[in-house]
């Protein structure tokens, strides 16, 4: 649904275009046919002689036969009256499809302009205006009835396709919210397993945001990012809280345990459908690999590890630093930057570390701003 969406926005600014271009070539129709009028009746006079013999065909070629004039001329309805003004006549149609032609055009293009305004194609919003606008579309029959009637029921057609498109829409957002509600949950939940992480969650969230930002990623992807992130040591829900919340340093053994934390949230997520809890799985099963291969649980190198990884990393690692936890003190924020600017290439991927140098105002005012309460 996402990608459909992108393709109708990218679609939309082409044809917004199209439509600019199209309005001003329909308004310099409308000038030259309204001089034309004009000439009609001044024949004899050399500004308007050249006008009327020059362009006249140019403009009959464009629209094609108008529908109402040839019905008058088959009628006999003009039989006897004067070629000026029976020309000027089928010149005042051809000025009548014009317009008729501008008010469809200007109907498009602010048609197209709300749909990038509101970056949400699938509307019912949308779809109303189309199914108004078609019955504009109907006074094209007037030119060409064939043309006209084509058009009103392409409009409706495609009215439909966006409502149908505006209920899919619903649906995914619904999911998305529940989804969303889901992640919050776990993330609160995994919070809660230990005393001492305080507002890590949301802090190691808002600076993968920052960062993924600042390496250029969507504004989509950015917001996919920054939920999964919060589900990055689900997994420390089944290690046991006498170590997690252990004073002083771990043994071997029991830092081992604490290793096996990005296997089990995967685990937890394997069978979890949906673009955000499987991205979410992918970041809790590598958010301590290293770009050197020394990290864990399988020692991945480089861009083996996803790019979501190697941000969250980052994040989770200068986090970690700058917070108090059973077995240390948090260090100060310049030590905590050193550190991370010194892990670039080995334990930290380069590009995201560049990141995180060039974002860092921003992220040390958020620790700041959710620093944890003593």
């Amino acid at each position: 649904m996402a990608d459909v969406k992108k393709r109708i926005l990218k679609i939309a600014k082409l044809l917004r275009i199209a439509a600019i271009v199209s309005k001003v070539f329909v308004i310099i129709a409308i000038v030259v046919t309204v001089l034309q009028i004009v000439a009609s009746f001044s024949l004899n006079a050399p500004i308007f002689q050249g006008l009327y013999d020059g362009n006249l065909n140019d403009i009959e070629s464009l629209l094609g036969e108008s529908a109402v004039f040839t019905g008058l001329v088959e009628s006999g309805t003009l039989r006897g009256i004067d070629p000026v003004f029976r020309k000027a006549i089928e010149l005042f149609i051809t000025l009548s499809s014009l317009i008729v032609l501008l008010g469809y055009i200007s109907f498009f293009k602010r048609l197209v302009t709300h749909i990038l305004k509101e970056q949400q194609p699938f509307s019912l919003e949308t779809a109303k205006r189309m199914r108004k606008g078609s019955y504009a579309l109907l006074l094209l029959v007037l030119v060409n009835p064939v043309l006209g009637l084509l058009m009103f029921l392409l409009m409706r057609f495609f009215s439909l396709i966006f409502e149908y498109g505006a209920y899919l829409q619903e649906k995914a957002d619904k999911t998305n919210r529940i989804q969303e509600e889901v992640i919050v949950s776990l993330a609160e939940i995994t919070e809660s397993k230990s005393e001492q992480t305080g507002q890590h969650i949301k802090r190691v969230s808002e600076y993968s945001r920052i960062l993924a930002t600042q390496m250029g990623l969507g504004e989509e992807a950015v917001e996919k990012l920054r939920l999964a992130s919060t589900m990055h040591d689900l997994g420390k829900l089944m290690i046991p809280s006498e170590i997690l919340d252990k004073p002083g340093r771990l043994t071997d053994e029991e830092f081992a345990v604490i290793k096996k934390h990005p296997g089990y949230g995967e685990h937890l997520l394997h069978s979890v459908e949906g673009d955000t809890m499987t991205l979410a799985r992918t970041i809790a099963l590598e958010h301590h690999e290293r770009v050197d291969g020394r990290g864990y649980p399988n020692g991945e190198h480089g861009e083996e590890i996803s790019l979501e990884g190697r941000i969250v990393a980052v994040a989770d690692v200068y986090d970690a630093l700058t917070s108090r936890r059973s077995y240390k003190e948090a260090w100060d924020s310049r030590r905590a930057y050193d550190e991370i600017v010194k892990g670039s290439g080995t334990q930290f991927d380069a590009q995201v570390v560049e990141a995180f140098k060039a974002a860092y105002a921003e992220i040390d005012a958020t620790r700041q701003k959710y620093a944890d309460v003593a």
